[in-house]
């Protein structure tokens, strides 16, 4: 009986370790996002400025 009283205990902690789990990911997931993008947009950076380079 006294187990059937610890279930919702479970059930919370388990959702709370879930939405935890969630807000991780998702921040790392945003992070390597951006940082693929700062990758991107350096490399588009440096051949804009080879272009000006060889312009002159």
């Amino acid at each position: 009986m006294e187990a059937i009283a610890l279930l919702p205990l479970f059930i919370m902690i388990i959702i709370y370790l879930a939405v935890v789990g969630f807000v991780i990911w998702f921040a790392i997931s945003h992070i390597n996002a951006a940082k693929e993008r700062n990758r991107i947009l350096k490399d588009i950076s440096v051949k804009l400025d080879t272009l000006h380079k060889d312009g002159e």
